[in-house]
């Protein structure tokens, strides 16, 4: 006699509070949650807009470096170079979150309007994405504790390096994690 499907009993899997997307109110969360997507569209955008903030303070640096260039030692030339490669390092992770974060959670980039844009790039993977930013976060890292192991003697104390080192490895220890629980997860849905 309940033959209908619309009033048989909710499965087991789906929450008693969820609501039934067959009716008008449930049509209407489901489409408010989908266009909300739509809300990261000016983070990215302000995301482009530091972008372009961090290429003039890299143009800034750059033109300072070479100003000083002949006063400077060679410790002093390394750190400028090392802090120079940090913010290309910062740039590179800002690309990667602008450009896949949108192909991932706003709409997927259509490639025609895009001829010149990376492959790989629209590709990613929110799992390749997460894996892409602890690379990222684990060089801009190593460079930090680099500049100072270099400033050692001068400014910098043993503790500051401690701290440093031990999020180096703690980076390393969560990017061997995420490695290996996306590889696993990746082999149990290939089964």
């Amino acid at each position: 006699m309940m033959s209908d499907p619309e009033r048989q009993a909710p499965s087991v899997l789906s929450p008693p509070f969820a609501p039934a997307t067959s009716g008008w109110v449930g049509r209407l969360i489901v489409r408010t949650v989908l266009l909300s997507r739509w809300a990261m569209v000016p983070l990215f955008l302000g995301l482009a807009f530091a972008l372009l903030l961090l290429i003039v303070a890299f143009a800034l640096r750059l033109w300072s470096f070479a100003v000083q260039l002949p006063a400077l030692t060679e410790t002093a030339v390394i750190m400028e170079l090392l802090t120079l490669i940090d913010l290309v390092l910062v740039g590179g992770l800002m690309v990667i979150i602008i450009q896949s974060g949108y192909e991932n959670f706003v709409a997927p980039i259509d490639r025609r309007h895009a001829p010149d844009s990376p492959a790989w790039m629209m590709r990613i993977s929110f799992s390749g994405l997460k894996l892409k930013l602890f690379a990222s976060l684990m060089a801009i890292c190593a460079i930090t504790l680099l500049k100072a192991l270099m400033r050692l003697e001068t400014d910098v104390s043993e503790t500051q390096v401690r701290w440093l080192m031990a999020a180096s490895v703690l980076f390393l220890v969560a990017y061997a994690v995420l490695a290996f629980t996306d590889r696993f997860a990746g082999t149990a849905r290939e089964e």
